[in-house]
């Protein structure tokens, strides 16, 4: 007899592939424990995961500020690793986060810092071994001055 719905590990493989390739620990654990929970969460997910009058990035970074004024320290790291993954800069999470420390006060900076630095240090990481791979696939230039390459001498 044929199962019927989706299991918990095809609800949480989708929602990898929508955060660009990330699931929070949070869901690898909710998986584990309440596989019902992790269809329920891939499910209400869709709102977040599919542009529509917002687009995902954007989402993303709203949901960053909030989780931020809920002082969810725990959240911080994947719900940013998400934005970037989703094409946010560092510029637009620090905003996002600004706007969480006005809405949410000072305390949503201090909640935020440890994931914010997670995540910061992570991609400067990424970002200098991608310019170490860069510098190796990109040759080396010659410089060759015009009538370097002399001519033999003809002789006489």
């Amino acid at each position: 007899m044929k199962k019927c719905g989706m299991t918990a590990n095809e609800a949480v493989e989708e929602l990898r592939e929508q955060m660009g390739g990330y699931v929070p620990p949070t869901l690898h654990h909710i998986k584990n424990n309440h596989p019902a929970l992790a269809v329920i969460i891939r499910d209400m997910d869709k709102v977040i995961n599919t542009d529509g009058a917002l687009d995902r990035k954007t989402k993303r970074l709203i949901a960053l500020a909030c989780v931020s004024v809920r002082m969810c320290e725990g959240c911080i790291y994947p719900q940013a690793k998400v934005a970037k993954n989703c094409g946010a800069t560092r510029e637009e999470i620090m905003e996002a986060l600004n706007i969480a420390v006005l809405t949410g006060g000072v305390p949503s900076w201090s909640t935020a810092r440890t994931g914010i630095t997670e995540l910061f240090e992570e991609w400067d990481a990424e970002d200098a071994e991608k310019a170490k791979l860069s510098a190796k696939a990109v040759p080396k230039k010659v410089s060759v001055q015009p009538g370097a390459a002399k001519k033999p001498a003809k002789k006489k």
